[in-house]
């Protein structure tokens, strides 16, 4: 068994999280943009994946972010009836299938999969957890893997450049056989938050080995002499704080916008004619293209909403209308 705590008190990160309906395709689209692969904790029908071993990240010719796995998912097939507006799948047979897997098939919304199956019998009525759109009599279903991605927070969390108190420290006291209050250089938040060892065993707290009140703790029996023999490790004393800059102090550089260049990157005006629909834009590099997630397009000072008023295609912005 492996444990992975995610940060003391990530008090300011956003945890989005994904669900996929996996079909025989290894390769799906991401709703958000990561740097790399161990910025998400991904699970196939329960099973952690492990980055850059079982999955991988990327983009796709438009911009796309995207997530690969290493082979192809296994999926299965049935039958079954669907209504518009219900979330009922009738008359399908339901040997070898399981709560939790993904669904796809014609009137089934994207990432939907099976919430619950009959207790008895081969052949009954399953519950999706979205409704059909369409209905369909004798359609054809695939039943495959349920992708669970969590983008493990959408904001950095570093130490405070100015607060001490945001990274983990150690403080050393030297016991004498007698004293049992010691007073420590920083104030805890709580009894949880640092960790106490004598002579290098563990003490437990909570009135077990010691008490902690404000920046003191006293233990229940003095610790024996020895030199540096006390050890109090700070996990943390307080939340890490999102870092800030000031006003005025960021730069073209720091944004990465050169307007010297001619090929990539430079904010790009335009001219259009009456009837033009399409217009040659620029990319970030030589091997990705824009996408209309990263692009902001306005049409006479009034900014346009993506897809609804325009598309992307590699360098081609097509306006709708």
């Amino acid at each position: 068994m492996s444990e992975g705590y995610i940060g003391l008190a990530p008090s300011y990160g956003v945890f989005q999280k994904q669900v996929i309906a996996g079909t025989t395709a290894s390769t799906y689209d991401l709703d958000f943009d990561v740097v790399q692969s161990t910025q998400i904790m991904v699970s196939i029908d329960g099973i952690v994946q492990e980055p850059d071993w079982a999955f991988s990240i990327g983009r796709s010719s438009t911009g796309q972010m995207q997530i690969t796995f290493a082979e192809a998912l296994t999926v299965t097939t049935a039958t079954g009836n669907t209504t518009a507006g219900s979330n009922s799948l009738t008359n399908v047979t339901t040997s070898g299938i399981v709560v939790g897997q993904g669904i796809t098939g014609t009137g089934i919304p994207a990432n939907t999969h099976v919430q619950a199956i009959p207790t008895t019998g081969t052949t009954g009525t399953i519950t999706l957890s979205n409704n059909a759109d369409a209905a369909g009599t004798g359609t054809t279903f695939s039943f495959g893997a349920r992708i669970f991605i969590v983008y493990l927070g959408k904001q950095l969390l570093t130490p405070s450049t100015t607060e001490d108190d945001t990274v983990p420290f150690s403080e050393h006291f030297s016991g004498n056989n007698s004293t049992t209050l010691f007073s420590l250089g920083r104030t805890p938040p709580n009894q949880s938050s640092i960790l106490v060892f004598v002579d290098g065993v563990f003490q437990r707290g909570s009135g077990n080995a010691y008490t902690l009140s404000g920046a003191s703790i006293t233990f229940t029996g003095a610790p024996p002499t020895g030199t540096n023999n006390i050890t109090v490790h700070y996990v943390a004393t307080q939340n890490n704080s999102v870092p800030t800059v000031t006003d005025g102090s960021i730069t073209n550089a720091s944004l990465n916008l050169d307007y010297s260049e001619a090929t990539y990157r430079a904010p790009t005006v335009v001219t259009t004619t009456s009837g033009q629909t399409t217009q040659t834009i620029k990319r970030p590099n030589v091997t990705a293209y824009y996408d209309v997630n990263s692009t902001l397009v306005l049409l006479n000072g009034v900014m346009l909403i993506p897809t609804t008023d325009y598309t992307i295609s590699t360098t081609t912005l097509t306006l709708v209308g």
